[in-house]
């Protein structure tokens, strides 16, 4: 029980640090956890790269990362970052996935994550649409814009309508399909892919 608690403030720090720090100055590298420094960056999903970066950091101060202890948090830390609700989150927040999950937990991340960035995706498409559609709107007021003009920009208005409903149509498919796969989490035997 201690140790999940630990790991829990462990965790919670790192969700609010972030990654702000890509280096670690003397005294963090003197007094390093290499342990626990695995476990935040393996629950953010960190590559083996991070290490690397610590590594050369750290050289500057004759300190070198104790790798095993290292890996061995990162591996833990991934059990955090490598599940399906954590997989449609990093994907909706249209974040890139560096491929870092072991094999046995990778279906559940990417069936979140693939979700994830869908829905990332029509949502973009939206505001996109919003975006043009203000536009048309603008030119469509101003006092510049000839008959002619005004005609084709109410059709294009129409048009970008409709793709908006699409889209918004979409997006609730996608958003019910989410609430069903965190409900039931898929089984790796279901795979099609």
């Amino acid at each position: 029980m201690r140790q999940r608690l630990a790991l829990g403030s462990i965790l919670l720090s790192g969700l609010f640090l972030g990654g702000c720090a890509t280096t670690m100055d003397q005294a963090e590298c003197l007094t390093a956890d290499w342990y626990s420094i695995g476990i935040e960056d393996g629950s953010r999903g960190q590559t083996m790269d991070r290490l690397t970066r610590h590594r050369k950091q750290c050289s500057e101060f004759g300190v070198q990362p104790d790798v095993q202890a290292y890996q061995q948090g990162r591996y833990e830390g991934l059990d955090y970052f490598c599940t399906l609700p954590n997989g449609l989150e990093v994907g909706k927040r249209g974040q890139t996935y560096h491929n870092v999950c072991p094999a046995e937990m990778q279906y559940y991340f990417l069936t979140g994550y693939r979700l994830g960035r869908e829905i990332h995706r029509v949502r973009t498409d939206m505001r996109r649409n919003r975006s043009q559609v203000r536009n048309v709107e603008e030119e469509l007021a101003s006092a510049e814009t000839t008959a002619e003009r005004k005609g084709e920009l109410r059709y294009q208005l129409r048009t970008m309508e409709q793709e908006f409903g699409r889209l918004q149509s979409r997006v609730e498919y996608l958003e019910q399909e989410e609430r069903r796969v965190v409900v039931s989490k898929p089984s790796p035997m279901a795979k099609t892919n």
